[in-house]
């Protein structure tokens, strides 16, 4: 199942657990941060960051994605999750 997480603040430390849980199980689990979420991007293969929100805060995040990006994401996921 391709699940996607979009998560707008820092310091919430379920969503991140949440998603380490379900990649053990096998699901195909992608994350976008954005707003105050860019604070806390891993910078792993499967998470990106707004590029508009990270550019505003003056974060550098691995890899960014355009609110165009983002929208095709959440078409091709199965499951979107809002925190």
């Amino acid at each position: 199942m391709k699940i996607l997480h979009l998560i707008r603040k820092k310091g919430e430390p379920y969503p991140l657990q949440i998603v380490e849980s379900q990649r053990k199980a096998g699901d195909d689990v992608r994350i976008v941060f954005l707003q105050d979420g860019v604070f806390a991007c891993t910078g792993d293969k499967n998470s990106v960051c707004c590029a508009e929100d990270a550019d505003a805060r003056g974060v550098s995040c691995g890899s960014k994605v355009d609110y165009k990006g983002i929208v095709d994401m959440i078409f091709d996921a199965d499951s979107v999750i809002n925190w």
